[in-house]
């Protein structure tokens, strides 16, 4: 029963991000939810930056940086937030900047979208509720919520894109 080496990265990335955020409530008061955010870029776009926005135009401090091109494995090798966001079903409004990796920052592209966060969350202990930003040609956004045991060996969620698996597998909008 072997397990790959991008497994053992992605779930001590998880067990990290847990720890160091255990004692913050999973689901909070209006509808609110406390979680990382992680990024899947199934463009060819080098996404420079992101941020998550309530509808009202709030900032959630969730946030996230370099999300590389699908074809250099499509995840953010930057900082990705912690921060409460607007939960399953509720509005919020993603804005991203695109440039390339050596372009000015005055030649980025923003781009905004209001998406409705799909997904479940867990108020589990034992689990851990993450936001998966996921970008889509075309300009396209999605926002989903996905939550995991957080045990070493414990099944991934099939929800969980590939890309952070180190597998390119492409995904349409709406899967």
């Amino acid at each position: 029963m072997g397990i790959s080496f991008a497994r053992i990265a992605y779930l001590s990335l998880f067990i990290v991000v847990m720890s160091l955020t255990y004692g913050c409530a999973s689901v909070q008061s209006r509808g609110y939810v406390s979680a990382p955010a992680w990024a899947a870029n199934y463009t060819e776009d080098y996404v420079q930056e992101f941020w998550v926005l309530t509808e009202s135009g709030q900032r959630t401090g969730l946030e996230g940086i370099q999300v590389s091109e699908f074809s250099r494995g499509g995840t953010s090798g930057g900082h990705m937030g912690y921060a409460s966001v607007p939960g399953v079903g509720q509005t919020i409004k993603v804005v991203w900047r695109v440039g390339g990796h050596n372009d000015a920052e005055a030649t980025w592209k923003t781009f905004s979208k209001d998406v409705v966060v799909k997904g479940e969350t867990s108020n589990d202990p034992e689990t851990g509720n993450f936001l998966i930003i996921r970008f889509f040609p075309q300009h396209e956004v999605e926002a989903e919520f996905v939550w995991e045991w957080a045990k070493p060996y414990a099944k991934s969620s099939p929800r969980v894109d590939q890309l952070f698996y180190g597998h390119r597998v492409m995904r349409q909008l709406g899967e």
